[in-house]
């Protein structure tokens, strides 16, 4: 069981799922907090191609998986040809991360409705 867990097909795995992440926080994080808001403004001047990269997640999460398998090199499936094997880790961590920005962006719309609702209450309250 040790040799399954320290065998390079396990670090690999480990690599995408960390990576998969980082990736969907970072994605989330950049296209859809307020904190980014100018970046998505001059990202929308720059092309709108570029802007609508800028708002949304899953587009912008394929090109964090894309940087982050250049620089760690995970190999999920090793084929021999290194081109391929990078291709394999990078659409199985991207499948990862789609998976993990669905659970992101639903903990982020009940968190927007919750917010929504306190408000009305609160102006209801302060009508009375």
């Amino acid at each position: 069981m040790t040799d399954l867990l320290n065998s390079p097909l396990a670090g690999a795995l480990w690599t995408c799922l960390a990576l998969a992440i980082a990736a969907s926080a970072l994605s989330m994080t950049v296209t859809q907090t307020e904190l980014f808001a100018p970046l998505r403004g001059l990202a929308w001047k720059v092309h709108p191609q570029v802007g609508h990269l800028f708002q949304c997640f899953y587009c912008f999460s394929h090109w964090v998986v894309i940087a982050g398998t250049l620089v760690y090199r995970p190999v999920v499936i090793a084929s021999g040809w290194a081109p391929v094997d990078w291709l394999v880790a990078t659409f199985f961590t991207i499948a990862l991360t789609a998976m993990f920005c669905g659970l992101l962006f639903k903990v982020f719309l009940t968190a927007m409705a919750k917010a929504v609702s306190e408000r009305e209450l609160k102006k209801l309250f302060a009508g009375e």
